[in-house]
């Protein structure tokens, strides 16, 4: 349940920041949360930026289950906060902080078409669910990633929107703090910063996925055995 923050080489991802996020004492499986700071592209490489080559990078964060990449602004927005002010609030701890601002400032402006929760949820649930699945659908399933797989040691009821928020917040400053100069990042080879998985996580990681497969076959046997008009 800890953030690291890592730079990333011959990669289109300029840093990241991870969590490896489990629920004390539970069963439930890791649930990973990367926010990654995309490279920018030439054509977006402005004149006005050339002085800080640090300023006009997006950002975007991997969900559970999401096979896209969703825009850390589009994320919020999902989670109830829609203003910007309010968005901004939760990232940046002094918003008389102009280099912070202006760093945010692209990710922003590629939300800015997102401006209702129910948009933005159905958003991340179009990347996610079954194609096919009607809106409502699509949000149910948005809801329950949010929920439930995005960063769970924080809580996985109701109502834990605010925090969850404050903590992806968190991770971003982490991220734009580093990207700035103003704070190292983290050394993957640093024997503090290794994560270690014992016997038992392992054995209940590859039972559950064969169990998952199990079940499916299951399923799908009896789904054929059904149309057959079997019994």
């Amino acid at each position: 349940n800890t953030v690291y923050v890592f730079k990333k080489k011959d990669s289109r991802h300029l840093l990241t920041a991870d969590i490896r996020s489990m629920i004390e004492n539970s069963s439930r499986p890791i649930s990973q949360l990367t926010i990654a700071m995309v490279t920018r592209s030439p054509s977006n490489y402005s004149s006005a930026n050339k002085q800080n080559t640090n300023l006009g990078h997006k950002i975007v964060v991997v969900l559970p289950y999401i096979k896209q990449e969703i825009p850390i602004i589009v994320l919020f927005r999902a989670l109830g906060f829609v203003s910007d002010s309010d968005i901004l609030e939760h990232i940046i701890y002094d918003l008389a902080d102009n280099e912070m601002m202006e760093a945010i400032r692209p990710s922003l402006d590629e939300a800015f078409v997102i401006q209702d929760q129910n948009v933005a949820l159905n958003f991340i649930g179009s990347r996610g669910a079954k194609p096919g699945l009607t809106k409502e659908k699509r949000i149910f399933f948005a809801k329950e990633i949010l929920q439930k797989e995005l960063l769970p040691h924080v809580g996985v009821g109701e109502f834990c929107e605010t925090k969850k928020a404050y903590f992806v917040g968190y991770m971003v400053n982490r991220l734009l703090q580093v990207s700035l100069g103003r704070t190292q990042s983290d050394s993957r080879d640093h024997y503090k910063n290794k994560r270690l998985d014992l016997a038992g996580p392992l054995l209940a990681y590859l039972f559950r996925g064969l169990f998952r497969s199990v079940v499916k076959n299951f399923n799908l046997r009896a789904q054929k055995m059904l149309n057959r008009g079997k019994d």
